[in-house]
């Protein structure tokens, strides 16, 4: 069935990995707040401890023929990375000073369904009745997660569900550029 199994068992492997990693990320965010630190400070180490990854995969990564690349496009890319990562990453601690880790990541997997509704809002594209079932059927659910943290938070939960629902539209948009 695999040509190469030996890289598909990999590929396998790294996924998971980066799902667990990627999930434990609001869970070490909320440890550190109980430290009293504020959401810039751990977005600052967040960044600082990341960016020697993202050189030495840029370094890795460079291209064949940089001569292609004009100055133009090397600014937009360093311009929307960093936004993009900023700006998400910013929103994402910002919602977890209010809400549990497990109730962001539900506001997170919203994420397709945003890709469904711009289509449908900004492109015209018809949603069927099995998108429409999905779509109601999902934001039921986080209503139903999202009403007990309100019962135990108040507004502070209604404030962290919109910086994250916003993290969740930024990611949507910002590849649409």
């Amino acid at each position: 069935m695999f040509k190469n199994s030996s890289a598909t068992n990999l590929g396998i492997i790294l996924a998971i990995l980066g799902v667990v990693l990627f999930s434990a990320k609001a869970v070490i965010v909320k440890l550190a707040y109980q430290y009293k630190i504020d959401y810039l400070t751990l977005l600052l180490f967040r960044m600082v401890f990341s960016f020697p990854f993202y050189l030495v995969i840029a370094l890795w990564k460079k291209p064949a023929q940089p001569e292609i690349i004009k100055r133009i496009d090397w600014f937009w890319l360093f311009f929307f990375g960093f936004i993009g990562y900023y700006l998400a990453s910013l929103f994402d601690f910002m919602g977890l000073q209010y809400i549990k880790a497990g109730l962001e990541r539900i506001i997170l997997f919203v994420y397709p369904t945003i890709v469904v509704l711009i289509s449908w809002l900004v492109f015209k594209k018809k949603l069927n009745t099995n998108q429409l079932i999905a779509l109601l059927i999902t934001y039921a659910g986080v209503i139903v997660a999202f009403w007990d943290e309100i019962g135990l938070k108040g507004e502070d939960a209604i404030l962290g569900g919109f910086f994250d629902f916003i993290k969740c539209y930024y990611l949507c948009v910002l590849p649409c550029g």
